[in-house]
């Protein structure tokens, strides 16, 4: 007889799922509001035209020196570009996936199918919890905006490495993330 797979949101972005005995698979949608993923479209479209310009002007005839400013101008814009362009589809389509299984734990960035998985040993996995912040302080402000790809809520150490996870989520959404992690933590590093 085939086992059925336990499976639950326990808030409006993180979904919870236990496929077997020995693994919980959590899954933390990065979707924004409509307003704000406008924002961010017509923030690309304003870049992919300025861009525009200066390719357009690095290729002209005129002045060496006008060129090397549009190329070296266009250089800059493609860092930036790559960078709106990454955030936007992280907004779109991004997931913050995470396996624990017995003994091992992975984590993911998606966009898509596309990610780097990191693999964690859950016995060197140490100090779990929430990290504090200062609310007051402008690049904690920055860092949980809608236009970065950042703002994580929980941490752990591995090994002498900190790393993080629960991007941008709310006080709730934190606290709820961090009691699912750390009971499948313990569970499974038996």
């Amino acid at each position: 007889m085939k086992q059925q797979m336990r499976s639950q949101k326990i808030s409006e972005r993180i979904f919870v799922e236990k496929p077997n005995p020995q693994e919980v698979y959590i899954e933390i949608d990065q979707k924004i509001p409509r307003w704000q993923e406008s924002m961010l479209l017509v923030w690309l479209m304003a870049w992919t035209f300025c861009g525009g310009v200066f390719v357009y002007y690095a290729f002209q005839a005129g002045p060496w020196s006008d060129r090397i400013f549009f190329i070296i101008s266009s250089s800059a814009w493609a860092y930036f570009f790559v960078r709106i362009a990454k955030v936007f589809l992280w907004r779109k389509i991004g997931k913050e996936k995470i396996w624990i299984r017995t003994g091992e734990m992975e984590i993911q960035n998606s966009i898509g199918k596309w990610g780097k998985k990191e693999k964690f040993k859950l016995a060197n996995v140490q100090k779990l919890g929430m990290i504090k912040q200062d609310p007051g302080n402008f690049f904690v402000f920055l860092d949980n905006s809608f236009w970065i790809i950042g703002g994580d809520k929980i941490g752990f150490i591995h090994g002498s490495t900190p790393h993080r996870i629960g991007k941008q989520l709310s006080v709730r959404e934190s606290d709820l993330l961090l009691k699912v992690v750390d009971s499948a933590v313990k569970a499974f590093s038996k």
